[in-house]
């Protein structure tokens, strides 16, 4: 190949990285500003030559803007994520529980880099993580690696797991116990990130909070598959916060108010019918636990059980309970 093609080729690549990063609608560059900016690399250029590297990108499908001016005026049109775009999925990372003040940051300069730096400061300017509850548990990255790496081998995992003691001091549960699991998929609920799989010593589904998960190893036992009948995302709408119980289709009368409220915790495929003028019946499929029964309570009598009797039952003995 000639010196010459290699060196054109050299110069494109240059300017297209300094359009990238220095160029957007708001902010075009001038042909001065490129030709100043590859002198500082080393690489003279006429001013009529930056036209036909950029009518080149343009040719392959790189979206230059040209704004006409004296000088002409560049920037990157359209992006593999706009602005709004990764405004959301700024936000998402900061404002996370599951992840780590130290890797939000992290993250978000990875994002920042999608688009221009003038852009870039201007999507940090509004981030917010110091007065958000975030865990301190740095490893999680290398948990959610292991976890991945059973699913994609198909092998079982091995782990230590995490709670709070009465001290309010993280130990290890059950005197460090080590816990089994043959893991299906990941996924997020109520703000927070669990593996659900298999559990060797209980011979049933679990789900477990990625962030108590310490000591992760990938073994070589071959996996057992998921259930014909297991649905992730028909799980993660039964399990209320990722306490297991029995399945149960719950009936539940509502106030009309909370028709957007049963919508966005069951989805718009939940059974609803009208019951007379002021509430509603929902049918809902869920696992019993404390923790649905806790979010019925927590409605102040705005939702109520109609069924099963022996839900209703278990509902009043538990506020019975708090009352004792």
């Amino acid at each position: 190949m000639e010196v010459k093609q290699v060196e054109k080729k050299s110069r494109i690549l240059y300017l297209l990285k300094y359009l990238h990063e220095s160029s957007d609608e708001a902010h075009p560059v001038s042909s001065t500003e490129l030709m100043e900016y590859l002198e500082s690399e080393g690489i003279k250029i006429h001013r009529t030559t930056i036209n036909t590297d950029i009518a080149l990108m343009v040719e392959a499908g790189i979206d230059v803007i040209t704004v006409r001016s004296s000088p002409n005026k560049y920037f990157v049109g359209e992006r593999q994520l706009e602005l709004p775009e990764l405004k959301m999925l700024v936000d998402a990372v900061a404002s996370s529980k599951f992840i780590t003040t130290k890797k939000s940051r992290q993250l978000i300069d990875k994002i920042g880099k999608l688009t221009s730096k003038k852009l870039c400061e201007e999507l940090k300017r509004e981030v917010y993580t110091e007065r958000i509850i975030k865990p301190g548990n740095e490893q999680i990255y290398y948990t959610v690696d292991k976890i991945q790496e059973a699913i994609r081998t198909k092998k079982w995992m091995e782990f230590k797991y995490l709670e709070y003691n009465p001290d309010k001091k993280l130990v290890y549960k059950n005197r460090g116990y080590l816990y089994e699991l043959c893991p299906f998929t990941t996924f997020w609920s109520d703000d927070r990130y669990y593996v659900v799989g298999y559990r060797k010593k209980h011979k049933k589904i679990a789900t477990f909070r990625i962030d108590r998960i310490e000591k992760p190893e990938v073994t070589a036992e071959d996996a057992v598959p998921s259930p014909d009948d297991f649905d992730p995302s028909v799980y993660a709408n039964q399990v209320f916060e990722m306490f297991d119980g029995k399945c149960e289709h719950v009936k539940l009368k509502c106030t009309n108010d909370l028709m957007s409220v049963i919508v966005d915790k069951f989805g718009e495929q939940v059974e609803t019918n009208t019951l007379g003028s002021t509430h509603f019946k929902a049918t809902v499929e869920i696992q019993v636990s404390p923790r649905f029964y806790g979010w019925v309570f927590g409605f102040a009598g705005k939702i109520s059980i109609l069924g099963p009797e022996y839900v209703k039952e278990e509902y009043k003995e538990l506020a019975k309970a708090v009352l004792d």
